[in-house]
Formats: structure tokens, C-alpha cells, sequence
């Protein structure tokens, strides 16, 4: 790359040097003594970085650096003066033109991760800690820091590869072993997390968060071995002070259970959760879904007592942890067929995540939800024109207005049987309007529930069901989300009615 590098203007260059003679005797000997320019100036810029004169410092290392801009060392000074100095864009700058004329230096290439991640340039901080592992493949740094860019980036196999690494080249810090123990919990290698986590939490007893991970990771490992008592008990003596109340750590190792498959301990606790609790409207479902009794779809009683729960951290839950993108992927297919929609019906709305999107095709969003609480969240959005508490069925069959586009995004998850929302869609769309909706890709039955307590259709059953009111616009695989952080397989669909 081409490194533009200005020294000071000759009068000032004379100025300063004056100065810098008077405050350091050694670089005034060099200069006298015909030392190299550079050499002195190097040694001279070092100085002022020691003495914390960071303008000082990035003033004589530039004055170098134009001198002789091949020397690699040189420039990896002036860089790290510069992002010293808050100039992080050329600092970055200056290690890059360093690793151009000498790439073999494995601590440039940290330098330069360190920096990038610092920027969010993400992308080049892997490629880096790659390049210095290359260079030296017992680097606990590069692979520690590799890990946990994939950690971040939800490649956990290669996170807990790269971070058991680590920790097995010597870098057995806390930090480390907390984030290597949440890697592994997140897999579901749960005995392995709560081992990894044992040494992060003694050595670190004020930190609440990693010692409830530690305390969380001891409760789900011994619930799938010992009674849910045992496991709670567990989780007590793991969390101390730390402890949260059993209903909430309670309904956190069901979820985990049921989505990592552990059917037999899922079970088990699920029972017990409901035995504390007699009146809850979500375990009975879920439990249900784990022994395979036959359900049509989720009762609305389920539906609404289970995201009027959620509905605080529901938006970073689904955004952030299940990486929901449906929204975001519909806008361009919806864009392909029509450039506005006036009249727009979203089912299942929720806190309303699709409506920005939707707010692009028209002004007149309805939103309909069974839980009070996520359609508050809704409101707060200030992008429905109204905002419905019903069961999206009944209010399809209890309507006489139309929709030019209705949607239902991560909605009939919560349905099995779907004959009675198209024949709903159909009645309330316009003619020539666009029903829009996700569904997860089952096979064999038409519709199967899963023991996280969501339904999976068979795509043969949704075209089957399509065929007698509508035409079909496009069909395109699609990951739903992320569950026990593994990839969903799904479809999305745009039908137009006949």
C-alpha cells in the first residue's frame, strides 16, 4: 500500500529540533557524532514516548518514517504512537505498510488484531490472528483471540477448538476459562461447562455473572443424571450469594433441556416445575410436545401467558441470541411483487419488529396479537394504525375488512392444523392481494410438534392448502433462526390470491 508520511516543515523542523536537542543530551550527541538521522530520531521519538509525550514521540518517529519508509520497525513504532495518540485510521495505517515490508513479525500481526477489534474491523483482526498463528502456531494470544471472534460469531465448534487451545499453551486465565465454559454450555456440552467454569468462579466470587453461568451450567448437567432437587440444590451451592429465585433458573434449565433434546430429564423437571407451580399455562404445552401427545396448534392461553413473559427482552432475545432475520429477508421479495401495500395486516405481530419494514410498503399497518404486553411494546413503535388483542384465527374469521398484504411471520409455529388461517387470509385479502408468511420445513406428517413446543410443517401440506385460493409467488428456503444454536431450517412464502 501507498503510506503518505509528512515530516514537519523545514522551519519548523529546525525549531523543534532545537528544542528536542536541548531536552534530550543523548540525541544531540547522536546528531553531533553523524549518526544516522534516523537512528537518532528513532531513539529520540522512543524517548518522548517513555517520558508520555505522545505529540512529541508521533513528531520525531513521522520525521523518521519519511526519511527511510521501507524500514518495517519503524513504521510498527510510528503506529503504535499513533493509535497512542487517538489516531487509530492511521495508525492502522502504518502496521499494515509494516507487515507489506515485513510480514514475519508475529507481534505486529496481534498489534494489528488488537486494533481492529478495537475499530469493529472484524474481518481483518481474524485475519490476522490467522496470519500470526501461521507464523506461530503455539501463539496462545492468536488463538485465544481467534476464539473469541468466533465465539462472537456463533462458530462455537471452532471457538472451543481455538480456546481449549489456549488454555493448553498456558493462557489459563479466568477470562478465559469463563469463556471457554460458556462455549461449551452453549453446545450443550454441559458437564464439560460447568468443569471450565468451576476455576472462573472461585477465582472471580464477586463477579454475579460468571459465577451464575457457572452455577446455571452445574443446575442443567446435574438435572440430566439426578432429580430436579438435586439440581436445584446444585445450583444453590454453585451461585451462593449470587443465587437468582428457582421459578425464573428454573424455566431457564427447562428451555434447556427441551431444546438440546434431553427428553427423559426435560420431562422429569418439566413435572416438577409444574408441581411449584399447579396453575402455569406454558409447561403443560411443553410437556405435552415432549411425550408426543397430538396437538392441533397452541392454546391461546399458552401463547399469551408465554410472551406477555418474554416481552421485556424479547426483541434483544430474538435479534441478538436466535438471530431472527425474517423481517429483513421479506423486504426485498415483497418489493419484487409490489411497490406498496395501503392496507396491511400483520398476524402475530409481537413488539412489532416488522413494522418498519412494513411502514416502507404503506401507512396502514393493523397488528394483531394475543399478548397484552408485546403489543404494548407494539405501540411504543408508533407504526400501527391499530393494534388488536385477538387470537389471529378468530380475528380472520370475524372481519369483513380487506388487506392488500397479510403477513405472519414466526407465527404459525404456534399452529398445526392451518386450514382455518388460510381460508381466513383468503376471505380478508383483497383481490390480487399477497399473503405473506414463515413457516419451519418438517417432513412426512403434515405438521409435527417439536419438543421445544413449535410445530414444523411439511412443505407438501402448504401447497396443498394454497392451491385452492391462491397462486404461488415465491418459495425460498430460509433459516428461521437460531435454536439451541443451531441453525432452523424454514421457508419463506409469498401466495397471491386468486
Amino acid at each position: 500500500m501507498s503510506l503518505h508520511i509528512s515530516p514537519p516543515s523545514p522551519p519548523d523542523l529546525i525549531d523543534t529540533l532545537a528544542v528536542w536537542r536541548a531536552r534530550f543530551p543523548r540525541f544531540a550527541e547522536m546528531m553531533d557524532a553523524g549518526e544516522s538521522p534516523v537512528k537518532a530520531l528513532r531513539y529520540l521519538g522512543l524517548g518522548l514516548w517513555q517520558e508520555g509525550d505522545v505529540t512529541g514521540a508521533v513528531a520525531a518517529l513521522t520525521t523518521a518514517a519519511s526519511l527511510t519508509p521501507e524500514d518495517a520497525h519503524l513504521l510498527a513504532d510510528l503506529g503504535a504512537v499513533l493509535w497512542l495518540d487517538g489516531r487509530k485510521a492511521d495508525a492502522l495505517q502504518c502496521f499494515i505498510a509494516s507487515l507489506e515490508r515485513d510480514p514475519s513479525r508475529v507481534q505486529v500481526w496481534l498489534t494489528v488484531a488488537s486494533l481492529c477489534n478495537e475499530i469493529g474491523e472484524t474481518a481483518t483482526a481474524e485475519h490476522s490472528y490467522l496470519a500470526a498463528l501461521d507464523l506461530d502456531p503455539a501463539c496462545a494470544e492468536a488463538a485465544t483471540g481467534l476464539g473469541l471472534i468466533c465465539l462472537e460469531s456463533r462458530r462455537y465448534d471452532e471457538a472451543v477448538t481455538l480456546l481449549r487451545g489456549a488454555l493448553e499453551r498456558g493462557v489459563a486465565t479466568p477470562g478465559l476459562y469463563a469463556c471457554y465454559g460458556q462455549t461449551l454450555y452453549l453446545i450443550g456440552e454441559f458437564a464439560a461447562a460447568r468443569a471450565a467454569l468451576a476455576p472462573a468462579a472461585a477465582a472471580l466470587p464477586e463477579e454475579a455473572a460468571i459465577v451464575r453461568k457457572y452455577a446455571l451450567a452445574a443446575c442443567v448437567e446435574t438435572a440430566l443424571h439426578a432429580s430436579p432437587e438435586d439440581a436445584f440444590a446444585a445450583y444453590r451451592r454453585a451461585a451462593g450469594l449470587h443465587a437468582e429465585e428457582d421459578a425464573r433458573i428454573g424455566r431457564v434449565v427447562f428451555r434447556a433441556l427441551c431444546g438440546f433434546g434431553h427428553k427423559e430429564a426435560a420431562i422429569r423437571f418439566g413435572e416438577a416445575l409444574l408441581r411449584a407451580a399447579p396453575d402455569d399455562q406454558i409447561i403443560p404445552f411443553h410437556l405435552d410436545a415432549l411425550r408426543g401427545t397430538p396437538r392441533e396448534r397452541a392454546s391461546p392461553a399458552y401463547i399469551a401467558a408465554c410472551f406477555d413473559l418474554y416481552a421485556p427482552d424479547f426483541d434483544r432475545h430474538l435479534t441478538e441470541r436466535l438471530d431472527y432475520r425474517v423481517p429483513e429477508t421479506l423486504q426485498p421479495l415483497l418489493a419484487e411483487t409490489a411497490s406498496s401495500f395501503p392496507r396491511i395486516l400483520d398476524l402475530g405481530c409481537g413488539t412489532g419488529l416488522a413494522a418498519p419494514m412494513l411502514a416502507g410498503f404503506g401507512a396502514q399497518i393493523v397488528g394483531v396479537d394475543l399478548s397484552p404486553r408485546m403489543l404494548e411494546k407494539a405501540r411504543e413503535r408508533g407504526l400501527y394504525s391499530r393494534l388488536v388483542e385477538q387470537d389471529a384465527e378468530a380475528f380472520l374469521a370475524g372481519r369483513d375488512e380487506r388487506f392488500d398484504l397479510i403477513v405472519a411471520l414466526d407465527m404459525l409455529i404456534y399452529l398445526g392444523d392451518l386450514s382455518a388461517l388460510f381460508a381466513g387470509a383468503a376471505a380478508r385479502l383483497a383481490p390480487g392481494g399477497v399473503f405473506a408468511f414463515s413457516f419451519e420445513t418438517g417432513a412426512g406428517a403434515d405438521y409435527t410438534l417439536d419438543p421445544a413446543g413449535r410445530f414444523a410443517h411439511d412443505p407438501a401440506y402448504i401447497e396443498a392448502l394454497s392451491q385452492k385460493d391462491f397462486v404461488p409467488l415465491v418459495s425460498r428456503a430460509t433459516t428461521i433462526r437460531i435454536e439451541a444454536n443451531r441453525p432452523v431450517d424454514g421457508r419463506l412464502v409469498l401466495l397471491r390470491k386468486r
